[in-house]
């Protein structure tokens, strides 16, 4: 993957852009920057990311006009390797482009797996009557459980 997280510098106003994120309002011509750099992205809008009641960059925004939001910190999605793509304005209102390479979620997928694949392993080594079937269960077991260490 070619694009790295860079230091996010917010302007007064509250805006920012990495700098080689598509600077267009067309979304297909995003989502295809995004699937080209084998990106995941996930779109946090101010609206609905803030209490309307207790955030003052929602109430200069949506009801006094002022375009200024800097004071509003995006909710980050869960999971690894999330990092900006973008603060901006859209038709919508304030958005936080959140990135990341679509190998972080493979790879929450494979542990989110893996961790099944364990608990499976060891219920089956414990069903086992003694014996030949439970010396192999609990190879199968030792394999499996170890088979993300790194380094061995």
């Amino acid at each position: 993957m070619s694009i790295k997280p860079e230091l996010v510098e917010r302007c007064e106003g509250g805006y920012w852009m990495h700098s080689q994120f598509p600077r267009t309002e067309v979304d297909s011509e995003v989502e295809g920057w995004v699937s080209k750099n084998q990106l995941e992205s996930h779109f946090v809008f101010m609206e609905s990311d803030i209490d309307e009641d207790e955030h003052p960059a929602y109430e200069r925004y949506f009801h006094t006009g002022d375009p200024d939001f800097h004071d509003w910190e995006p909710g980050k999605p869960e999971g690894q390797g999330w990092f900006v793509g973008g603060i901006y304005e859209t038709e919508a209102g304030p958005v936080c482009a959140w990135l990341r390479p679509i190998s972080e979620s493979l790879k929450e997928t494979f542990l989110n797996a893996h961790k099944q694949a364990v608990k499976a392993a060891y219920d089956y080594f414990c069903a086992c009557d003694v014996g030949d079937e439970r010396i192999q269960a609990s190879e199968v077991y030792e394999r499996i459980r170890t088979a993300t260490r790194i380094g061995g």
